[in-house]
């Protein structure tokens, strides 16, 4: 009995075993994941963005004998323009054209606003005015979806009452979604260098990343 208790017991001069260690990865590591959702969503959107302004808006167009859309008219539209535009639509035109607003207009206009959004909230330096630059697409996405409504409602009247709200929607939704390309653009390439300079500066950090 005595022998089986001092081969269980440890010497008193031994150190205690301690606990292992949880392994940190560095910040590179971590944000692989996220990386990959900020690339498929960028996809994404360059897809959209083909089939909603080239493809779709484009048929649209030429069913319409080529008279251009009211949404690819960036530096605004008078009441000639939308009188033409009125004149060679038929209602089940102007339908399809609202459903179109209704489904790839407002997914392309959510999906900027997402990637813009999530590369300020993953890649953008920590400070405080950061928290400023989420009103941008947060105000795309605003302006984009009213600008579709009322350019569906401006075609459905008789009357140019909501022209000047209706090009001034279009003008501004076409200079947010540029500024929101030009920031998400900023964000990443500013992360981009900031982690390379990081790695250049610290050895273990490259000998890391090359295994």
């Amino acid at each position: 009995m005595s022998s089986k208790r001092s081969r269980n017991k440890r010497p008193q001069g031994s150190p205690a075993p301690r606990p292992a260690q949880p392994v940190i990865e560095p910040e590179s590591e971590q944000q692989g994941n996220p990386a990959i959702l900020v690339a498929v969503l960028i996809v994404f959107t360059l897809f959209m963005g083909w089939y909603y302004h080239l493809s779709v808006l484009g048929q649209m167009k030429d069913l319409v004998g080529g008279v251009t859309m009211l949404d690819h008219r960036p530096f605004g539209y008078s009441a000639a323009d939308v009188d033409a535009l009125r004149a060679v639509m038929t209602g089940d035109d102007r339908g399809q054209l609202s459903w179109v607003h209704k489904t790839a207009g407002t997914i392309f206009t959510a999906l900027v606003s997402l990637i813009a959004a999530v590369s300020i909230g993953l890649y953008a330096p920590k400070a405080p005015w950061r928290r400023l630059l989420f009103v941008l697409p947060a105000a795309f996405l605003v302006v984009g979806i009213a600008q579709n409504i009322v350019v569906d409602e401006l075609l459905g009247r008789q009357d140019n009452g909501l022209l000047g709200a209706a090009s001034a929607l279009t003008i501004a939704s076409w200079i947010l979604l540029v500024a929101c390309v030009l920031l998400t653009i900023a964000v990443l390439v500013s992360a981009f260098i900031r982690e390379f300079l990081r790695r250049w500066r610290d050895p273990s950090l490259q000998e890391r990343g090359g295994r």
